[in-house]
């Protein structure tokens, strides 16, 4: 009779000891954010750099979507594929 309740609790507890183990597994797709099809085109210091690069952007048409960096520390500049080439030849001046 107290294998009845042993079984269920023992496989309970292996349920956890799996889910402790997958959940602790660092891997960097679990972490990396994911923004579709947007392409980095700038990596800036701080927030007054990124409106810098934005408004040069959207100047020529170039919509953009600024995002942290993975460190947290800097931001990143994004923009659709489409106008990734726009956006590199505006940012280097050409």
């Amino acid at each position: 009779m107290t294998y009845i309740l042993l079984v269920p609790l023992a496989v309970m507890a292996l349920l956890a000891l799996v889910l402790m183990w997958a959940s602790s597994l660092d891997t960097d797709k679990a972490h990396r954010k994911d923004y579709g099809l947007l392409r980095e085109v700038a990596t800036v210091p701080s927030a007054r750099a990124a409106r810098f690069v934005e408004e040069r952007l959207q100047a020529v048409g170039v919509p953009t979507t600024t995002v942290p960096s993975d460190d947290g520390e800097r931001l990143r500049v994004l923009v659709f594929p489409a106008d990734q080439a726009m956006a590199a030849r505006t940012l280097l001046g050409d």
